[in-house]
């Protein structure tokens, strides 16, 4: 039997209690469905990015480990064959169609000693086209344990090894010749997607060639980029067009 409150029973109460938890119910899950359209609005950028990207599917597998002891091989081209290999590279991040003109087929095996990925928040079309920068030492800078005693990796613009201790046991010359840092244009989604696998740790082996970039803007006005073809090149960067990246066993195109 129902007690009376202020001529109003108990199961009144009740029901108007269970009918406020039910409003307030349907508030929260509207706020929560406002809340997360909004984030799918602000990020669906980063999300498209990583679902179209996220994943890279294994091409190939090779039994024998890769070599991180070998100097790069470049074979360079010549002026016949530059001329035919050049084609239009459209980027994987904007709408920047670029003129790439292969200088040296390359191959460069060796440990990744830092990554700088710049992807969605680049500006102009050199980090659009070329959105990886990546160190990569080989011999004694692909061992691990005597790397981190004597070294650390600046990552910026550049990416080079710093000496840690001041008493680098290795001179200057070995330093520069033992590593290459690359602007890195993928050459497929797959390849994109292995490249932003890679972490310090990897042993890693990136084939393709070495490009000269020009592009030219709404003005008529051409950009043109060197590629460097020699490690004593200090002025021009390293502009790698990468086709195939093999980490571990896997290889990915």
């Amino acid at each position: 039997m129902d007690e009376v409150f202020n001529n109003i029973t108990t199961s009144k109460i009740d029901a108007k209690l269970y009918r406020d938890i039910l409003e307030h119910k349907d508030k929260v899950e509207k706020i929560c469905i406002i809340v997360f359209c909004l984030l799918l609005f602000i990020f669906r950028g980063w999300i498209g990015f990583w679902l179209k990207y996220g994943v890279a599917f294994p091409s190939g597998y090779v039994r024998t480990s890769i070599n991180v002891t070998d100097e790069p091989i470049q074979t360079n081209y010549l002026a016949e064959q530059r001329k035919e290999k050049t084609f239009t590279y459209n980027s994987f991040i904007n709408d920047y169609n670029v003129k790439l003109t292969p200088q040296a087929h390359y191959e460069v095996s060796g440990r990744v000693l830092g990554t700088n990925y710049r992807l969605l928040m680049v500006r102009g079309f050199f980090y659009s086209s070329a959105p990886f920068n990546i160190g990569i030492g080989w011999d004694k800078l692909a061992d691990r344990k005597f790397y981190n005693e004597y070294y650390d990796t600046y990552i910026g613009n550049s990416i080079y090894p710093r000496d840690k201790t001041y008493s680098s046991p290795l001179t200057r010359e070995y330093l520069t010749t033992h590593f290459t840092h690359s602007y890195v244009l993928p050459a497929s989604r797959n390849v994109f997607a292995a490249l932003l696998k890679l972490t310090p740790k990897d042993n890693v082996k990136l084939e393709g060639e070495l490009v000269d970039m020009a592009y030219k803007d709404i003005t008529g006005y051409t950009y043109n980029y060197k590629t460097r073809l020699s490690r004593t090149n200090t002025s021009d960067p390293e502009l790698f067009y990468v086709t195939s990246v093999q980490i571990g066993h896997y290889i990915y195109k």
